[in-house]
Parts: C-alpha cells; sequence; structure tokens
C-alpha cells in the first residue's frame, strides 16, 4: 500500500441529523434507572454476602482461640503477644 495513495481520502460528511440522534440515545442511556427488582435483589444479595462473612470469621476466631488456648495448656508454643 503506498502512502500517496492515503493522501486521496477524502473525509465523509455525517447527515446532519446524525450527531443529534447519538446525543439524544447517550441520554436515554443516562436517564435509565435499575429496576426496582433489579435493585432490591442486589442489595439482599450484598447483604447476605456480608453475613455469611461475619459468621465465618467469629466461627473462625472461636476455633482459634481454643486451638490456641490448648496449645498453650500443653506448652507447645510461648505466646509472646503483649496486648492480650
Amino acid at each position: 500500500m503506498n502512502i500517496e495513495s492515503l493522501g486521496k481520502i477524502q473525509k465523509v460528511e455525517a447527515p446532519p441529523y446524525l450527531f443529534t440522534r447519538i446525543q439524544q440515545k447517550i441520554e436515554q442511556l443516562n436517564n435509565e434507572r435499575m429496576p426496582k427488582s433489579t435493585f432490591l435483589a442486589l442489595n439482599l444479595s450484598f447483604l447476605l454476602l456480608v453475613i455469611i462473612n461475619v459468621i465465618v470469621l467469629k466461627c473462625n476466631n472461636i476455633e482459634r482461640n481454643a486451638t490456641e488456648n490448648y496449645i498453650e495448656s500443653i506448652h507447645l508454643i510461648d505466646n509472646n503477644s503483649l496486648y492480650k
């Protein structure tokens, strides 16, 4: 492909109403809102996820503390934490 042939390309004129139609489509997309049912479902699933995480963290902490207490009671490791 010759570079000279690229110089022969002419600018294409768009129809005058094209830009306004594009702007209208963008405004329609910006004005659309999420349906309330979808919004509610997303919020409930996020809340459920947070609740599950809290439960798992609490259970994990209880099991870890019980394990640490047992290990300390049989003196397998020394606990050097200052803030307990």
